[in-house]
């Protein structure tokens, strides 16, 4: 735990690997369909049936890539964790070489 710490300030102190969250929440790029002013109308009726469907498709494939990107970058997060990890017990003579807190 402390060596994460001290990798957190370290890579703060030079500006090396900065981070920065989505700046907005990404758009679907999908359209709900507006329902007809005629429900009485069979073929408008239907038109608009089949553009829900539609609608429901695009957003159900966006939150499915999105659910997939989310489950991959906790994937790459896990592997960086896990190669500082590394790292750390097999190459750094902790805390010998790097003592905490700082003297």
């Amino acid at each position: 735990m402390k060596s994460i710490v001290f990798l957190v300030f370290a890579a703060a102190a030079l500006g090396v690997g900065t981070v920065r969250a989505h700046d907005a929440a990404p758009q679907a790029g999908c359209r709900a369909p507006a329902r007809p002013a005629d429900e009485q109308n069979d073929l408008l009726w239907q038109a608009y049936l089949e553009d829900v469907d539609n609608f429901r498709q695009c957003i159900s494939d966006f939150v499915e890539a999105n659910q997939a990107a989310a489950v991959a970058h906790n994937e790459a997060a896990r592997l960086a964790t896990e190669a500082w990890n590394e790292f750390v017990r097999t190459s750094l003579n902790v805390p010998e070489d790097f003592p905490w807190p700082p003297e």
